[in-house]
């Protein structure tokens, strides 16, 4: 990677600290495994018992089944918005392309620091999840985390998944946001996209709709063809590819840029 497209990257999240990008990756993480805390500590009485039988897998189901049904999707259509509306809001993207840099590098560098972020937000999110359970078992001796171990493995497998599943959806709303000036048009379709997908989930070509791919590898899809989630993140990875392609292609020809 070229000594200068390296420091672009590190301006572009120098740009973050005026941005809410950051704070809503951290409370987006969050999130889920405080509810789960909260539950389980007001609760014991039912939870105790659920978390003896399945212990960390079921507790780690708790907080990934919510996360990748809807909180994902709306964290990253949110998170791209964001990040690609600094330009906008300062009216600064004349001043970006004025510089000695070339379209590519400036729809890349972008387009990585949105990567790094939602990046971040998975590690976070696996982060919470542990301490939330640790904190559980300080405050309510009667649960049982503390003597099971952690099942790290899984956990980055799952996340592994989940994240490609988005890619394809990451390189969609990162070229709905460049085009779009205002960024309530964005995350708009998007949050409409995500709608529909629910709507049209038992459609037999559900494989070929981005929105819904988070859904489809987490849980299980009656109905479906069997190796749908693992299509998904194929298809997910060649949407991405193909999206960002064509972004980069547009955002070069485009007459009127900022």
């Amino acid at each position: 990677m070229p000594a200068g497209f390296k420091g672009n990257i590190a301006v572009e999240f120098t740009k973050l600290k005026r941005s809410s990008a950051f704070w809503l990756t951290l409370m987006g993480a969050a999130f889920v495994p405080l509810i789960n805390f909260l539950k389980c500590i007001f609760r014991p009485d039912v939870f105790v018992k659920i978390y003896d039988k399945n212990g960390w897998a079921g507790y780690i189901d708790d907080n990934w089944s919510v996360a990748s049904a809807f909180l994902l999707v709306m964290y990253v259509i949110l998170v791209t918005g964001l990040v690609t509306q600094i330009e906008y809001r300062n009216n600064t993207w004349k001043q970006v392309y004025a510089t000695p840099r070339s379209v590519a590098d400036i729809f890349f560098s972008k387009l990585i620091v949105i990567l790094v972020l939602i990046l971040l937000c998975f590690f976070l999110f696996n982060l919470f999840i542990v301490l939330s359970a640790w904190a559980i078992n300080l405050v309510r001796s009667g649960y049982g985390f503390f003597k099971q171990e952690i099942p790290l493995s899984n956990m980055m497998l799952i996340s592994g998944k989940l994240y490609l599943s988005i890619m394809a959806m990451i390189g969609i709303q990162y070229f709905l946001s460049l085009r779009f000036k205002n960024i309530i048009v964005p995350i708009g379709i998007g949050v409409g996209l995500l709608i529909s997908g629910f709507i049209i989930r038992s459609w037999e070509h559900i494989n070929y709709y981005p929105y819904i791919y988070s859904v489809l590898v987490y849980f299980k899809n009656p109905g479906l063809k069997p190796g749908t989630a693992n299509s998904v993140m194929i298809n997910s990875t060649i949407w991405f590819t193909v999206v960002s392609v064509f972004g980069l292609i547009y955002m070069t020809r485009r007459k009127e840029r900022g």
